[in-house]
């Protein structure tokens, strides 16, 4: 097990070997590139029209976009109607150069942007900010079905026209335009899907379904058009996993130099998940000088998920000995590997937990035409709200302490990879002896949380653009204004058993097949329909009152924008030059109401803050084509900025007199917390060669003046509840909360490219390859000066490399995501926030299809899709490391393969 931390340290070196593909796609594209820069037709020439379609087709498009935005961006655009490259937009958005995805239950589901967290990120609906269902701003991307989205463009550098854009950037969904199409499309899409891990829990399923339906069609002489999506999503989801809980010296019974496992568990969980979601566009245009479009989205994404395993505390405050230890030294550190626990007293548990979310987003777009200026208006409101249940129960031998332990449980842990097995001497499935109780000394049977969050978001928009002549093309001005509110609460009960708390035999007709766990040597624990227990055994009582205050509180943000862009479009001598100047005024006010909490006394509590931000930034494009056909060189500066995570904003505190210093101290969020702000510089240069081929290099270099983290800070308690009777010194005292503290920078390069083969050789003509590399580090502690924790989200070498072939109507794609180990945000105890030491990732997926152009199939394609195709293993280790250095591990989690075939079919 510690042979394993100390392989952790060699993840550098084996991260260069991993990377070999991409560094020979890379050179593969550089050297392309060298040869086609001769042949390369300047970008005024005419050529010939060739639609293509497809996998080639959506790359072509998506480069275009690169290629003409006055700002450095990444793109990917759908193959087809309904027909993102992916399975998920997460997947397809973190193939992009700098971005990367952190899976969570085995789904790709956060983005990070340029080794920043997604916290940093903003996201956007068709340009409009939208909201999330977390407790924070970061977007939950699997909330968005691929099949709704047409395409959707990442901003690295800002337009000073977008508003909710964020520090690292700013990611872009959006859906199709009717009328920017011609012609009636309806596309219809079925795919049947199967998890390689099997039905782990009784009730739940391997196998799951996805459909989709798309219609698109103009109508009065295409000055009306009408688009309509819908999709859904049942999907099973299969999880094995052990977790260590801790590693720790001072173990009875053992040398004082000796480390062991202080706890541990392993666990089976079943997952259904099934999401609906709808997308309509009206889109309207009776003449050349009005257009107006109302679009529409929705979706509900319910899940439930059956946990079921066993658990143990081993510390050194319990009883429990070791017979037969075998310590082996690794990296310095004496390790218990293998031997047998006596006076164990392990928790067997069946929880269920329930998610369910509702987004919507609607927004109407009016342009008008009118004596040499366009104006635009833009209406949007986005709402969003989740409803979780999070429940546990506990079973085992006997109550703790009670003496009713298993005194022979074998374990061995290896050095190397692999999972550690554990070999029990009693049967935790027999219903006859283990019994609903009390095992951990916790002070309750069962556990339930049920937090509620809201997110809404109202806005305007108003502009008007007017075309100039000489050095600047146009000139666009205008004004925002945004209400958003988020509110959390979290009612938390405790269950205790009846009859006195006694033990209780779970009946045989709550009983259910047995969950095996035989993947770590566990034979299996006694299972049962965890809601049926719940109702017969138990009784119900509200839990602790402080979680009032760290749980219920509300954000309000009221923000106004005005904003101005210059557009640039001249010429330096042979060098055109395009771009824009652009400049945001942002006032914010911000408001939070809470509870403040002393004792079992609480009160009301409100704060807030108000700032004014001045954001420039500018984006120039040089053309060099004159010197290099093709070839573009880009250089962005700017102000950017991130809104502090809105839990970190809740007024609510709990706090206290200290008896002896008889000064106020207490701990909570921090209303007056203002934006992370940095001074952002991007450097990029862009050669592209055909339809579908470039290599680009980028620079970038952001200097955050401040971080958040949490200090002890002076703070008023005036009004705060005091049921003690010591009368303080003062009312003002210390808060230990987040706040505006020291910086520091982020910089890095990427590399990234798209080549077909054909350029080479027309012998391979459908071969091709997309490939990215960036690498990023930074000076930030997260946790303040002198700490050693690393910034989340931030991985030093993410690498993405694509092949794929696509001809006469056959396509195959493979893919391959790698990025290094970084730290990262996870859902810990009670859906709290936590963060895990995750180990690099190395991710596969393979697609194969085809597609019917002739005969009476026309229309028609076969698909099949095998993501993760390596089941590649979710892995952790604990945050700080042993006394040489190397780290323990703490998860191991696999997920399964999921394999997907499918028919769509276009009209």
């Amino acid at each position: 097990m510690h042979t394993q931390g100390n392989q952790t340290r060699q993840l550098h070196p084996r991260g260069i070997i991993q990377i070999t593909p991409i560094a020979a796609a890379c050179a593969l594209l550089l050297s392309a590139a060298a040869a086609q820069a001769q042949s390369t037709a300047p970008t005024g020439e005419s050529t010939n029209v060739v639609t293509v379609t497809g996998i080639r087709g959506s790359i072509a498009s998506s480069i275009a976009i690169k290629r003409d935005s006055d700002s450095i961006v990444e793109a990917v655009t759908a193959e087809d109607i309904g027909k993102l490259p992916d399975v998920s937009i997460a997947e397809s958005i973190s193939r992009l150069a700098g971005l990367t995805a952190q899976r969570v239950e085995g789904r790709a589901q956060v983005i990070s942007i340029r080794g920043l967290a997604p916290d940093f990120a903003g996201t956007l609906m068709n340009g409009r900010e939208l909201v999330s269902t977390s407790d924070n701003r970061g977007a939950e991307y699997d909330q968005y079905p691929s099949e709704l989205i047409n395409g959707v463009t990442v901003y690295k550098t800002p337009d000073a026209t977008l508003m909710g854009q964020g520090l690292s950037g700013t990611v872009d969904l959006q859906t199709v335009r009717p009328l920017d199409r011609r012609g009636r499309t309806i596309a219809i899409g079925l795919r049947g899907e199967r998890n390689s891990n099997g039905a782990l829990n009784d009730g739940s399923k391997a196998g799951g379904k996805r459909m989709s339906f798309s219609y698109i069609d103009q109508f009065f002489n295409n000055t009306l058009g009408v688009a309509v999506g819908f999709a859904h999503l049942d999907s099973p989801g299969q999880q094995r996993e052990y977790k260590s809980w801790w590693w720790g010296g001072e173990n009875n019974g053992l040398p004082a130099d000796v480390i062991a496992l202080k706890g541990a568990e392993v666990t089976a969980s079943s997952r259904q998940q099934r999401r609906d979601g709808l997308m309509a566009v009206i889109d309207f245009k009776p003449g050349k000088n009005y257009r107006t479009a109302l679009d529409l989205y929705y979706s509900e994404f319910d899940q439930e998920t059956t946990m079921r395993g066993m658990m143990w505390n081993s510390h050194q405050w319990s009883a429990v000995r070791y017979n037969n230890p075998v310590i082996d030294t690794i990296g310095g550190t004496k390790l218990l590997t293998a031997g047998a626990i006596v006076n164990l007293e392990p928790i067997v548990r069946n929880d269920f937990n329930t998610r369910k979310d509702k987004i919507g987003a609607l927004g109407w777009n009016n342009r008008l035409k009118v004596g040499g200026w366009a104006l635009d208006g833009d209406l949007s409101y986005s709402s969003a709200k989740r409803r979780e249940q999070v429940l546990e129960t506990y079973a085992g031998l006997g109550p703790a302490n009670a003496g009713l332990t298993d005194n022979d449980f074998k374990f061995k842990i290896p050095t190397g990879a692999g999972l550690p097995t554990f070999t029990p001497s009693v049967d935790f499935a027999n219903p006859g002896k283990i019994k609903l109780t009390d095992v951990g000394g916790w002070g309750k049977d069962g556990d339930m949380h049920r937090p509620v969050v809201e997110d809404t978001l109202g806005a305007f928009k108003l502009s008007a653009r007017h075309d100039l002549g000489g050095f600047f093309r146009s000139v666009e001005t205008g004004i925002s204004q945004s209400r958003r509110e988020k509110t959390h609460v979290d009612v938390n009960n405790y269950y205790f058993l009846k009859n006195n708390r006694a033990p209780a035999t779970v009946s045989s007709d709550l009983l259910v097949p047995t969950t095996s766990l035989s993947f770590a040597g566990l034979p299996g624990t006694l299972s049962y329909d965890t809601l049926a227990v719940l109702d017969k055994y138990y009784d119900q009582q509200p839990a602790r009152p402080d979680n009032d205050a760290l749980n219920n509180w509300s954000v309000t943000e009221k923000q106004t924008t005005a904003f101005g862009k210059l557009s640039i479009d001249t010429d330096l001598g042979q060098v055109p030059l395009r771009g824009n100047l652009g400049l945001q005024v942002i006032r914010m006010q911000q408001d939070s109401d809470g509870i403040a909490l002393s004792g079992n006394t609480t009160k009301p509590i409100s704060g807030g803050d108000a700032y004014t931000d001045v954001l420039p930034s500018a984006n120039l494009i040089f053309d060099l084509n004159h010197y290099l056909g093709g070839t573009t060189a880009r250089f962005g500066v700017a102000k950017t900025l991130a809104r502090p995570r809105m839990a970190d904003m809740r007024a609510g505190a709990t706090g206290g007199v200290d008896a002896t210093t008889k000064m106020w101290n207490g701990s909570g969020g921090n209303p007056g917390l203002q934006p992370w702000r940095a001074n952002a510089f991007d450097l990029s240069l862009e050669h592209y060669f055909g339809k579908s081929g470039y290599i680009a290099g980028a620079l970038f270099y952001k200097k955050l003046k401040s971080y958040i983290y949490n200090q002890q800070t002076a703070f008023d308690f005036t009004g705060f509840p005091n049921p003690s009777s010591v009368v303080p010194l003062s009312n003002t005292g210390t808060m230990n909360r987040p706040a505006n503290g020291e910086g520091g920078m982020v910089r890095g390069a990427e590399l990234s490219g798209s080549f077909e083969a054909s350029r080479l050789w027309s012998a391979l003509e459908g071969f091709g390859v997309l490939a990215s590399i960036s690498a990023t580090e930074s000076s930030i502690h997260p946790n303040g000066p002198g700490t050693k924790e690393k910034l989340p989200g931030l991985s030093g070498v993410v690498s993405n490399v694509t092949a794929f072939y696509e001809k006469n109507g056959f396509s195959a794609r493979v893919s391959r995501r790698y990025r290094s180990a970084y730290r990262g945000e996870v859902t810990g105890l009670f859906a709290q926030r936590a963060f895990s030491e995750i180990l690099a990732e190395n991710q596969v997926d393979f697609q194969l299809g085809y597609s019917f152009d002739t005969g009476p199939l026309k229309g028609a394609a076969l698909l099949l899709q095998v993501n993760n195709v390596r089941n590649a293993p979710y892995q952790t280790m604990q945050g700080d490391p042993f006394t040489g250095g190397s780290y323990a591990p703490e998860r191991y989690t696999t997920y399964g393969r999921q394999v997907l075939l499918g028919l769509n079919y276009k009209l």
